[in-house]
């Protein structure tokens, strides 16, 4: 518990010391530390600046990346707005990752597997690569088996949102996950800065701080 403590400590000190970069005028460099999407993906709402992770729960990295976003999502302003989007690539568990993540969120019980599943893949070594062993694994969440599999395979809302990441995807060109995707303009990777997932977020902050601005400049005018 106080490893777990003096961890949590540290990641906090992170952030705020990246907050302070940012304040002081650094200004990152775009091809450098982020790049610039050749065709922007429409957010959500364009009233916040939509920040976006790019992830697998079958990716080691997207699993220890999750305490640190975890924690930095739960500080944002209430003008910017998180989600994710699951990769959906031609590696084995990826696709099921990615349609097992909207039937969850189709039953409404995102939030209650999410970790547990990374947990179980990377720490318990479970092999979680078919439907059968996934609803295996949702069943012990308490979700009906009937009810998943159904969900999984019928689901009209769970089948969009599966082709509408895959779109999504297709326009992020990432070669690799997590990354992030600020305002549906930029993309942000850990190696673009040393392979540092706090260095990623630093960027990301610059990033959001940026597109605040510009939403700041525009409300401005259309007030004035």
């Amino acid at each position: 518990m106080v490893l777990k403590l003096m961890t949590n400590g540290l990641l906090v000190l992170a952030l705020l010391l990246s907050s302070l970069v940012w304040a002081e005028g650094f200004q990152y460099e775009e091809g450098t530390h982020y790049v610039r999407l050749d065709v922007p993906v429409k957010t959500r709402n364009t009233n916040v600046v939509e920040v976006t992770e790019y992830f697998s729960y079958g990716c080691p990295h997207c699993y220890r990346f999750e305490p640190l976003i975890q924690q930095w999502k739960n500080d944002l302003p209430v003008d910017v707005e998180f989600n994710r989007t699951p990769a959906i690539w031609s590696v084995t568990g990826y696709e099921l990752y990615a349609r097992t993540y909207y039937t969850a969120q189709a039953l409404g019980v995102l939030d209650k597997i999410h970790y547990p599943l990374f947990q179980a893949i990377h720490e318990d070594r479970r092999s979680l690569l078919d439907l059968k062993s996934m609803t295996t694994f949702m069943a012990e969440h308490g979700v009906e088996p009937e009810t998943f599999v159904k969900t999984y395979s019928d689901s009209f809302g769970v089948k969009a949102m599966y082709q509408q990441a895959a779109a999504r995807q297709r326009i992020y060109q990432s070669n690799g996950v997590p990354a992030i995707i600020v305002n549906g303009k930029y993309r942000v990777e850990a190696g673009m800065v040393g392979n540092s997932n706090t260095g990623m977020l630093q960027v990301v902050n610059y990033l959001v701080e940026k597109e605040r601005e510009l939403m700041s400049a525009g409300a401005g005018s259309a007030g004035a």
